[in-house]
């Protein structure tokens, strides 16, 4: 039995007829009108609200909208309505193979915690760009509206947390961090294009944020050579429980914890490994390796699943001391069998899960005494914050210094050389830099060199040796030594 549709108010449009109409709905009590409308090769009818009571200016409305639709159609593009959260959900959960477990769950997060207010109920296929770049004035205000003051609140309900206060919040947003945001959106929005979903291309960027004066440099900040001496120094006597850090009634899981944290940033700054591929690491992944002068070597290997980039790389510790490290570290550890996490945090019913140390690193980064700052070495001379990922930078600054050949540090490193010199060559001065960066090999003197070593094969092999032209060739080889 074919269902018979009526409708409150049913008015059918002058120009499309029977395809489109408008009406009130029965079974709501809103007084608003409503169109519907059917477009040829779709399979079903098109229903929205007209979001007005007047049924002159509904009309207007739903014959604009239905105009709309038909060039949608013409052009390929979809006519369905789908919010913005549910685009977003669908899409990570189609992409997610794409992305490292971690690159996922931070997707999801940040749009949760500050997209989703904005975007989330809006029709994705009436996103304009006026409507996105109005994102960055939410986003900057977001700490203080209500959603952000919630946020804050519930910290210090939350279970298990890395920390109960709001301390480790960040109310105005680094330029970096507002890059990343824009960067998770353009991929999106792009990916809406492609399905049809938007007509146009729309990006957006950090720039509209942020005045010049406002964003800084971009760059994470590092540590000098005389600040790192104090924070191993430091970092030993936290994990030893000795001098300053030094307490009788620390608990078992604390003393562990400090370990964890020492072991942690060691490997990360001997190694040059992103924070979110140390945290992965079993201890399958741990290769130690002894090369002909019977020198021990730690390789560890980065599966393709826990990097960023998608793709397994050999990472070679640049220090044997870290193999030390690791060994003692592993004899202390609860869970140190082939398949175990190296660095974990275990819940007090036994469930295993990634370690988070942002919070610690910060921490023992203030009780480092440093030239009487007030943050120890939390901060830079130019007041600019240290993370855990400051031990990747340092790693890469120190290798240039040492002149590691660049294309092979970028290879260690799983990134590309491009992103060796922008972020790490500005760093770099010193007259073994330049040496490197300017050197040169002639092809003239290289054939000049090997014409003479040709004279000279020539003559050992005639049997003739002419003392004065074998003199003058090695004259020209010496003189291009250099070359």
């Amino acid at each position: 039995m074919t269902k018979v549709e009526t409708y409150k108010g049913r008015q059918q449009s002058r120009v499309y007829g029977a395809r489109l109409i408008i009406h009130r709905r029965e079974d709501a009590n809103a007084e608003n009108y409503f169109f519907r409308a059917r477009v040829a090769g779709h399979r079903q009818y098109i229903r929205r609200s007209c979001e007005t009571n007047d049924s002159a200016k509904a009309m207007v409305f739903a014959e604009n909208a239905y105009e709309d639709l038909l060039v949608r159609k013409k052009s390929g593009f979809l006519l369905t309505e789908q919010t913005v959260e549910k685009f977003f959900a669908d899409w990570l959960e189609r992409k997610k193979h794409n992305f490292t477990t971690s690159r996922a769950k931070w997707k999801k997060s940040v749009f949760e915690r500050y997209m989703s207010a904005y975007f989330g109920k809006q029709d994705i296929s009436k996103l304009t760009k006026k409507f996105c770049d109005g994102y960055w004035a939410h986003r900057l205000n977001f700490w203080n509206t209500k959603q952000g003051l919630a946020r804050i609140k519930l910290n210090e309900k939350r279970i298990d947390a890395k920390t109960q206060s709001s301390h480790n919040v960040a109310t105005v947003p680094s330029f970096a961090t507002l890059k990343s945001e824009a960067s998770l959106i353009n991929e999106f929005l792009k990916e809406a294009t492609d399905e049809g979903r938007i007509a146009r291309t729309i990006k957006i960027s950090a720039q509209d944020a942020m005045s010049k004066s406002e964003r800084g440099d971009g760059y994470r900040d590092t540590f000098t050579e005389n600040e790192w001496k104090v924070l191993t120094a430091n970092l030993f006597s936290f994990a030893k429980c000795k001098g300053k850090f030094a307490n009788k009634k620390i608990h078992s899981l604390h003393r562990f914890q400090r370990e964890q944290l020492h072991t942690f940033v060691l490997l990360a700054s001997s190694t040059g490994m992103r924070v979110g591929e140390i945290k992965q690491l079993i201890w399958s992944d741990l290769d130690i390796r002894t090369d002909n002068d019977g020198e021990k070597h730690l390789v560890v290997q980065v599966r393709a699943a826990t990097s960023k980039i998608k793709r397994a790389r050999s990472v070679v510790a640049h220090s044997s001391h870290i193999i030390g490290v690791l060994d003692n570290f592993k004899t202390i550890s609860k869970h140190n069998g082939t398949n175990d996490l190296v660095f974990y945090n275990e819940r007090k019913n036994g469930d295993i899960s990634f370690v988070n140390l942002i919070v610690a690193f910060k921490k023992f980064l203030k009780r480092c005494d440093y030239e009487k700052r007030n943050d120890g070495l939390r901060l830079s001379h130019d007041n600019k914050a240290r993370t855990l990922y400051s031990l990747r930078h340092f790693y890469a600054v120190q290798r240039l210094k040492q002149n590691v050949d660049v294309y092979q540090l970028a290879t260690n490193m799983g990134t590309g050389v491009n992103q060796i010199r922008n972020h790490y060559g500005r760093h770099i001065s010193g007259d073994a830099f330049i040496k490197e960066l300017t050197k040169y090999q002639s092809k003239t003197g290289e054939k000049t060199k090997s014409a003479a070593i040709k004279t000279l094969v020539e003559m050992v092999a005639s049997g003739v040796l002419n003392e004065e032209i074998a003199l003058e060739v090695l004259r020209k080889v010496a003189s291009r030594e250099e070359l």
